[in-house]
């Protein structure tokens, strides 16, 4: 097999927030160049550190690699994130990728006082990276009327070479992502079902609209067995867990609502996808689990289907690299 496709990592490690020290951090984007990945996911929460300082550290700490930082509309203003990036981008002649998102814990959204329905959050997100993309493409005035954003005369001075303008990602599902997506995206991302129900519920509606990138998770060894049971071990299952996915098919996240589903009717699909992450709620995204060879062929249908966009979680330690380099170096020839 050979196959072009960018694969990106997860910055952070989401809870054990004592590892997440600079020397820790260094040494992980380090890492993380070491294996070939295109660039690592600063996401935003409130407990999580600031994304943009996240990405500023993996602009120092790494000669190529690129910060995806999540850009959160109603944390900053545009002109704000256009500013922050086209200093970081000048600073250090590299790209910074944004993943651009509207808020699936309804706990922060209420925190902050943000009462846009899902809908219109997505109509938000397009008219913010309409501002912020105008302003990284040009340094003439902005007047701009909108329904979120209203700017006269606005002037950033934060025009960028094409070179390093951001490709945006969008994440979601639901049709107001896809809108969204197709409106101002480059990338639309989201956590896919098994192959053949992925390709005909997801991609065959999205014909000629933006590429598609997925997130997953891979959890490869020598043998079946070996990797079977490690998976089993690391994500248990109980009572609490199950109660907690079943609350979860009423989820605001259309695709959070979609694995819950999945998950429910099964645990494994073809042999390789599992949602056992998700039925443990250690995690939100499907894992392929197998021999490196089952992995890396389950991964190749998707990558089939057009896929050149990977993203991949719970990949931190050396460990996790080499495993995964087992898959990816199978695929890519």
């Amino acid at each position: 097999m050979r196959y072009e496709f960018d694969v990106y990592g997860t910055a952070l490690e989401p809870h054990p927030d004592e590892r997440n020290t600079l020397p820790n951090l260094t040494e992980a984007f380090q890492r993380a160049e070491k294996y070939g990945f295109e660039g690592l996911l600063a996401f935003y929460n409130h407990r999580n550190l600031d994304p943009w300082l996240i990405g500023t550290t993996l602009l120092h700490a790494t000669t190529r690699l690129v910060p995806l930082v999540a850009l959160q509309p109603y944390a900053l203003p545009p002109f704000t994130a256009a500013k922050l990036i086209h200093t970081l981008s000048t600073l250090h002649d590299r790209r910074i990728d944004l993943n651009l998102i509207t808020g699936a814990a309804p706990d922060e959204l209420l925190q902050v006082g943000d009462s846009v329905a899902h809908d219109e959050r997505y109509d938000r997100a397009v008219e913010y990276m309409t501002v912020l993309r105008t302003l990284l493409t040009s340094d003439e005035t902005l007047d701009h009327d909108g329904r979120f954003y209203r700017f006269q005369g606005l002037r950033t001075h934060t025009a960028l070479p094409p070179e390093l303008m951001p490709r945006v990602f969008v994440a979601g599902a639901s049709e107001a992502a896809r809108k969204a997506a197709e409106a101002v995206g480059d990338i639309t991302v989201t956590h896919p079902e098994p192959v053949e129900k992925f390709a005909a519920e997801f991609l065959a509606p999205r014909q000629g609209g933006p590429a598609v990138g997925i997130r997953v998770g891979l959890l490869a060894r020598d043998s079946s067995e070996a990797a079977w049971e490690i998976a089993r071990e690391r994500y248990v299952e109980d009572r609490y867990t199950r109660l907690k996915m079943a609350m979860r098919k009423k989820s605001d996240s259309e695709w959070s609502r979609r694995l819950a589903n999945l998950a429910t009717d099964g645990d494994t699909y073809d042999d390789v996808y599992w949602t056992g992450a998700y039925r443990s709620d250690k995690g939100s995204i499907p894992l392929l689990v197998g021999s490196y060879e089952e992995v890396a062929g389950y991964l190749a249908r998707y990558l089939d289907l057009g896929i050149r966009t990977v993203m991949l979680g719970s990949v931190y330690s050396e460990e996790d690299y080499q495993h995964v380099d087992r898959v990816l170096a199978l695929l890519r020839g």
